[in-house]
């Protein structure tokens, strides 16, 4: 069961760098056919900095391999033997030093990341303030997540069809963390009211429009951290709030900021925000489905108790594997979503602006505007922007 298991990742793994390969062979082979709204160097900058994404995911998914390996081949052993006695508390404890291991195993690659954003004029941050970030996350990490699975445990442990009951608990944790994101967020960022009455004064008739109520249109200091633009709508129910990257204020007119906004409107109109929340709910009934099947010589053959964190950890480690499968799907409806938000932002403002809008995002964030039907078919949440340019240019010549 074991092998077998740890057989199916590594094809997983095997078909994961496959893809990776061929999209980089992809840039190379279209590389000439340069698009008319990026200059020679943004646009050779994009295809680098997209090459360079494409290897880290190479080498992220080797160490995920080796993670597999080694907590299979006895890492879970050995952490079980040497700090489990039947309580909650030290099944805790084997919960953290695997998250532990993994973190410090996989933070080189994170730094590395760090260092090619840096080289690509995205990550602006100095180290002192990356390292602080991780410190909060860990502090974060080990309240939140601790009385989090501390709760799944619990459920696992004391209930016969657990994975139900776990199911709907972590699901209710997915709701309450959309609420209460604007509370996280403020723990890394700045979030002032948007100052300009003009443009405040635009948006808030855009929302009206479409029956949207928040509690204030605020502008995030992104700039501190990273020269990317952005912008989103955060929280559910009352705690919904506009957020504007400061660095997208700088690059964008108003009617294009107003596009931007009118296409995240698109989708609160259509309901998508909930469409997602529903889907995120059938992905994690299928998951609860698989892990809280699993047969008891799972874990005979790996020498460890069948109990509440050896489940999470066996979860945690083969979860992306189903997510693989999973996301395809999951980023067809999500595409389709998006095309329908392009709309609304065109209703609400103009294709034009919108149009020139994406152009400007793709421009500044080295988003390479090329990708194979393959990378797109499994990755891609979002439509391909050539792809989405076309359909609004084709749309409004009609």
């Amino acid at each position: 069961m074991v092998n077998l298991l740890v057989g199916l990742f590594g094809l997983y793994i095997f078909v994961k760098i496959i893809i990776e390969i061929k999209e980089v062979f992809y840039i190379k082979k279209v590389f000439p056919e340069i698009v008319s709204f990026m200059n020679v160097e943004e646009y050779k900058n994009s295809a680098f900095y997209a090459i360079y994404k494409h290897t880290l995911n190479i080498f992220n998914a080797l160490i995920s391999m080796f993670l597999v390996v080694f907590w299979m081949s006895g890492g879970l052993f050995i952490i079980n033997f040497l700090l489990y006695k039947n309580t909650l508390l030290s099944e805790l404890e084997i919960l953290f030093v695997f998250f532990a291991v993994n973190y410090l195993l996989t933070l080189p690659i994170n730094i590395w990341e760090k260092h090619i954003d840096k080289k690509f004029g995205f990550n602006v941050a100095p180290w002192k303030l990356f390292f602080v970030d991780e410190v909060k996350k860990i502090v974060l990490f080990l309240i939140l997540g601790g009385a989090f699975f501390a709760g799944l445990i619990y459920f696992i442990e004391h209930f016969k069809n657990w994975w139900i009951i776990g199911f709907g608990f972590t699901f209710l944790v997915v709701i309450l963390i959309n609420v209460l994101y604007p509370i996280f967020a403020s723990i890394f960022n700045k979030f002032e009211p948007l100052q300009d009455e003009e443009l405040r004064t635009d948006i808030e008739n855009m929302m009206e429009k479409v029956g949207f109520k928040s509690n204030g249109i605020f502008v995030m200091d992104a700039s501190k951290r990273d020269t990317r633009l952005n912008a989103y709508f955060a929280g559910l129910g009352k705690s919904k709030r506009v957020v504007l990257f400061d660095t997208l204020l700088k690059k964008l007119n108003k009617n294009e900021i107003l596009a931007v906004l009118g296409h995240e409107l698109g989708h609160f109109k259509h309901k998508d925000i909930l469409k997602n929340i529903a889907v995120v709910g059938v992905m994690l009934f299928i998951i609860f489905a698989v892990f809280g099947n699993l047969p008891d010589n799972l874990f005979k053959e790996i020498h460890v108790p069948k109990n509440g964190v050896n489940i999470i950890i066996l979860a945690l480690l083969f979860m992306d594997m189903i997510m693989f499968i999973l996301q395809p799907f999951v980023n067809l409806i999500s595409r389709q979503n998006e095309f329908g938000a392009d709309e609304m932002g065109s209703e609400l403002v103009s294709k034009k602006d919108l149009a020139s809008a994406l152009k400007k995002l793709v421009a500044e964030n080295k988003h390479f505007p090329h990708v194979s039907k393959l990378y797109s078919f499994i990755y891609y949440s979002h439509p391909p922007i050539l792809e989405r340019l076309e359909k609004l240019e084709k749309e409004d010549k009609v």
